[in-house]
């Protein structure tokens, strides 16, 4: 999955629920690709810097799945119900498309 300094990787398909919610998923795979701790992010995504806030999801009880918080105006612009999202982390840091 590698390529040059840079890894690709996928969310989790994007329901209208997400999208209601203002988050995109991300499965145990692509978490690498973020923080390890709940903080804020920056990232792009199609095109436009953004920044929001990252929980990887690893409780006390279970590992659930990681979830960005981008909110829902800016999810109804930019992603339709069952997209999934293109993660790419190389020196510019984390783009989804």
């Amino acid at each position: 999955m590698q390529s040059g300094n840079s890894q690709r990787m996928n969310s989790q398909r994007v329901t209208k629920k997400d999208i209601a919610r203002g988050q995109v998923r991300f499965p145990a795979p692509t978490k690498v690709m973020f923080p390890d701790d709940p903080t804020t992010v920056e990232f792009v995504l199609r095109g436009q810097s953004l920044s929001g806030k990252w929980n990887p999801g690893f409780g006390s009880d279970q590992e659930r799945s990681g979830i960005l918080r981008v909110g829902k105006a800016v999810l109804t612009a930019l992603v339709k119900p069952e997209e999934v999202l293109q993660v790419t982390k190389g020196s510019s840091g984390i783009e989804l498309s």
